[in-house]
């Protein structure tokens, strides 16, 4: 019977010391995507929405890392405390980035509309322009027209479409911001509710 306690013993140590190292490596391996992602620093909106929305796609390998870690260090209650801790902060942030990831979405919206406004608005004045010059004499008013109108749809398609994409990307990453934030504060309460005697194996008589 002691040899099976102790062989029971072995095994969740080595299962630990596997979820530790994996653990890390998912923690590790997300702060350096995130910090190659966010150099050069900017203060526009598009490189915040950017930024976040890799954030979002990859917080999942976050919530993952953190998750082993917390069952490699489960018996250890201080460590479990501060994880716990850490996880609550990183999820109440996630769901604040929702709020941020609305705003910095309709903001670039907004911008997106009003330069495929302008560009268009650039090429009808080029269109107007060209009824005048004496080198467009062959070229009918009918055509002038047409060419307007295909502006003016073309304008329209590609605001329709940059509404599409950017509400698209909001939705998914508010989604997973959503998602892996109540993970983690799920992740953080159970830590700091538990008695740290999960995992340790039973000793047999």
């Amino acid at each position: 019977m002691v040899s099976i306690s102790n062989q029971i013993s072995s095994s969740s140590f080595g299962s630990q010391v596997l979820c530790r190292i994996v653990g890390l490596a998912c923690i590790v391996g997300f702060l350096v995507d995130m910090t190659v992602l966010a150099l050069p620093p900017s203060a526009g909106a598009a490189w915040r929405v950017g930024i976040l929305q890799q954030m979002g796609d990859r917080s999942i390998i976050l919530l993952f890392g953190i998750a082993l870690i917390a069952y490699s260090v489960w018996e250890i209650s201080q460590i479990r405390k501060i994880l716990s801790y850490a996880a609550l902060s990183i999820g109440v942030l996630f769901l604040l980035f929702c709020i941020l990831v609305i705003r910095d979405s309709l903001m670039l919206q907004s911008q997106t509309l009003e330069n495929i406004g302008q560009q268009a608005a650039e090429l009808q004045t080029q269109v107007e322009e060209s009824r005048t010059n004496p080198d467009a004499a062959s070229v009918t008013n009918e055509q002038f027209e047409q060419a307007t109108q295909q502006i003016n749809a073309q304008a329209e398609t590609l605001k329709q479409n940059a509404k599409t994409t950017i509400t698209r990307a909001s939705i998914a990453s508010t989604s997973n911001f959503v998602v892996v934030g109540i993970g983690l504060i799920s992740l953080g309460r159970a830590s700091m509710t538990s008695s740290g005697t999960a995992g340790r194996p039973r000793q047999r008589r």
